[in-house]
C-alpha cells in the first residue's frame, strides 16, 4: 500500500507538471519555471510527508500514529512556507502572485491525496 502512494504521487506530479507545461505556453498568465520547479519541490516534500507518517502506521500505539501525521503534516507546511518565502525574497520585485497561487493550490491537491491514502492506510490496520 506505501508503494501505491508512490506511483500515484508520480502520476500526479507528471500530470500537473504537463497541464502546467502547456498552462504556462497559452499565455503568459504564469512563469514556466517557477511553477515547474515549484510542483516538482512540493511533490518531494510531500513524499517526505508521507513517509514520516506512514512509518508509524504498523505500530500498535495509536498515539504514535497521530503524532507521526501531525509531524509529518507540519514538516510539510514548514518547508513549503520556507520555500515560499525563500522565493519571494530573491524575486522580490518580480513577484508573480499568480504563480504563489498556482503552487498553493499544488499544495492543496498533494495534501489531499496523501491524507486520503493514510486514511485508508489507517482504517485497514
Amino acid at each position: 500500500m506505501k508503494n501505491k502512494f508512490y506511483f500515484l504521487l508520480v502520476i500526479v506530479t507528471c500530470a500537473l507538471m504537463v497541464i502546467e507545461y502547456f498552462l504556462s505556453d497559452q499565455n503568459l498568465y504564469f512563469t514556466r519555471n517557477i511553477i515547474l520547479i515549484g510542483t516538482l519541490l512540493v511533490g518531494c516534500i510531500s513524499a517526505l510527508s508521507y513517509y514520516i507518517a506512514s512509518r508509524s502506521v504498523d505500530h500498535d500505539n495509536p498515539n504514535r500514529f497521530v503524532r507521526g501525521v501531525m509531524g509529518g503534516t507540519f514538516l510539510k507546511f514548514f518547508l513549503c512556507i520556507v520555500a515560499a518565502v525563500v522565493f519571494v525574497f530573491v524575486v522580490k520585485k518580480n513577484l508573480h502572485k499568480p504563480d504563489l497561487y498556482l503552487l498553493m493550490f499544488v499544495y492543496l491537491i498533494y495534501t489531499v491525496l496523501e491524507t486520503a491514502l493514510l486514511y485508508s492506510i489507517s482504517k485497514k490496520k
